[in-house]
């Protein structure tokens, strides 16, 4: 995993994550097994609905492994990994909390069925 991932996922280091988006993409899609692992090791921490750092963290390294893969052009080696992560979300609550307010594990699921559906068009997946 790319040291600055390592930091922002491991230490949960908000301050650096911004800086994800200058690592390039191949170093990221090369790494997107074990990034993603962390994430769902991280979403499924028990307190991670109460941890707001922790879901700023997630939704900004899946942001970035996300753009990686759709700029590489690589989600057909990456389907599956992100179906993963999705099937890990709906082990959790889905339903808006209030008004204008999803759950952080609403909040990957969307993300990555946005981003599946964005790409549907062109690949097989």
């Amino acid at each position: 995993m790319h040291p600055l991932f390592n930091e922002v996922l491991g230490k949960k280091d908000l301050s650096r994550a911004g800086e994800l988006f200058a690592i390039d993409d191949r170093s990221i899609v090369k790494d997107i097994s074990e990034l993603l692992t962390t994430i769902k090791r991280i979403c499924n921490s028990s307190n991670y609905v109460n941890q707001h750092n922790d879901q700023s963290v997630v939704e900004i390294c899946l942001t970035r492994i996300i753009s990686a893969i759709r700029d590489t052009n690589t989600i057909e080696d990456h389907a599956r990994a992100l179906i993963t992560l999705l099937e890990c979300c709906l082990l959790y609550n889905l339903k808006p909390t209030g008004k204008d307010q999803d759950p952080p594990h609403a909040k990957i699921a969307s993300e990555v069925i946005s981003f599946i559906f964005l790409v549907q068009n062109d690949k097989i997946i």
